[in-house]
């Protein structure tokens, strides 16, 4: 992972470009935000705490690749990444999440994180701890398993799974339900639910389970034991801060009118909320204060009949990389279609593998998806690449209600064939189902 991040910009697009098709501004503009992030870190303080991330706005129509190009990224480096909608914190009557919730759900998501390594890190020694507690009980069984070695084997090679033990094993209050309180985020619940576990504590209790599903949970029990003090909390807290990235899709439609009335004047108060959290400031999470400074941010939205000048000024020097992403073409289709590790077509061909279909598409036929997909965003909205999956569901529509009960075995569609089947779409003769 260390490697990851340290990739240079031309490295961080190679890697893009195995997921992600075209849109190569877009991609060195983050490639640049993400080699910043690994320059500043071998800079000297105090110079080190001046440098800021710079923010970026992404601008085009949907399905061209904007949030892909965000998650890609964070994948890549194992950075902490959540999207929000802009729209959640604007609903009528001015009723939405609160716009610090970003940045708790991003904690969140880094705690995960760090406590995910952690647990990897101790899963030698608490898997020991469970042996010897799996060893002990089945002893207490009075049954003779040999030696302690050759229990330890049995264990291993999965021979006494099925077998049942009696152990003490620790039970959680039932508090998997709460009621919510009027405005009340899944955040607050989390919390809520906290204080009430502390409070009751847990219960143990004597039960009998088989093997495997006491190893599962004796698992979870000697994990949290060896994790309880530890600095995986810290390490997330430290993880948002300096690597998270929160993307806000959307953005453009909390631009308000101005002089407006109504839901225009909670959009211009978003967008107000949304100030300090972009320039810095310190947010309280159930983990622990975080700081903001450091967070990038990418911002996107389609901006039909707007721009990103129409934001309030303060919001729009929070942002001062900009990128327009381009419409995709028939050939960015069909390179979207087939080109990357789990293009569309894969997905449908091992799809249909389960069911016994092996299935080829002809390069004209998936041509003629790419082209199809093309015409019906020209003619209605554009919807970009998201388009393909409806046009390529229609194409195979018989195979994937006819497998495995009526057809199994080799299926080819040849461009003719897939011509012939698709023209009834863009014609409007059987578009149920399939156009969005």
């Amino acid at each position: 992972m260390s490697t990851a991040r340290s990739l240079t910009p031309s490295q961080t697009v190679q890697w893009l470009d195995k997921h992600v098709i075209g849109q190569t501004k877009a991609k060195r503009t983050v490639a640049i935000a993400l080699r910043n992030r690994y320059r500043r870190k071998m800079v000297p303080e105090p110079v080190r705490s001046e440098i800021y991330p710079s923010n970026l706005i992404m601008m085009g129509p949907t399905g061209v690749g904007k949030t892909e190009i965000a998650r890609r990224m964070a994948t890549l480096v194992g950075a902490p990444f959540v999207k929000v909608e802009a729209t959640k914190y604007t609903e009528t009557g001015y009723v939405g999440r609160d716009v610090e919730s970003m940045v708790r759900d991003l904690v969140r998501q880094a705690v995960n994180l760090s406590t995910g390594i952690a647990r990897e890190a101790k899963f030698t020694e608490a898997m020991a701890r469970v042996n010897a507690r799996l060893t002990e009980a089945l002893r207490k069984s009075g049954d003779d398993f040999g030696s302690d070695a050759e229990l330890q084997r049995m264990l291993e090679d999965g021979v006494l799974d099925n077998r049942e033990i009696e152990l003490s094993v620790s039970e959680k209050p039932a508090l998997e339900v709460l009621p919510m309180m009027p405005g009340m985020d899944n955040s607050a619940g989390e919390q809520l639910k906290g204080m009430f576990e502390k409070i009751m504590g847990q219960r143990r209790r004597r039960a009998r389970l088989s093997v495997s599903e006491a190893r599962a949970r004796l698992m979870d029990e000697e994990t949290s034991l060896l994790l309880e003090g530890g600095d995986h909390i810290q390490d997330g807290l430290r993880l948002a801060q300096e690597e998270g990235i929160i993307f806000i899709d959307e953005i453009d439609k909390i631009i308000g009118a101005d002089g407006g009335v109504g839901p225009d004047i909670s959009r211009m108060g978003v967008q107000r909320d949304l100030l300090p959290i972009l320039e810095g400031c310190t947010i309280a999470t159930r983990y622990g204060p975080v700081k903001t400074d450091h967070i990038l941010f990418i911002a996107a939205g389609a901006f039909h009949g707007s721009s990103p000048s129409d934001l309030i000024p303060e919001l729009q020097g929070r942002f001062p990389l900009r990128v327009s992403l381009d419409p995709l073409g028939r050939d960015e289709l069909l390179r979207i279609l087939t080109e990357p590790e789990g293009c569309l077509l894969r997905q449908y061909t091992e799809l249909l593998a389960a069911d016994g279909v092996e299935l080829k598409l002809d390069p004209d036929a998936c041509a003629a998806v790419a082209e199809t997909a093309q015409i019906l965003n020209q003619e209605m909205e554009d919807i970009g690449a998201r388009r393909l999956r409806p046009v390529l569901s229609f194409l195979l529509d018989d195979y994937l209600f006819g497998a495995p009960d009526s057809f199994t075995g080799k299926a080819r569609i040849t461009g003719k064939v897939a011509q012939d089947k698709l023209a009834g779409l863009v014609e409007r003769r059987t578009e149920d189902n399939y156009i969005l």
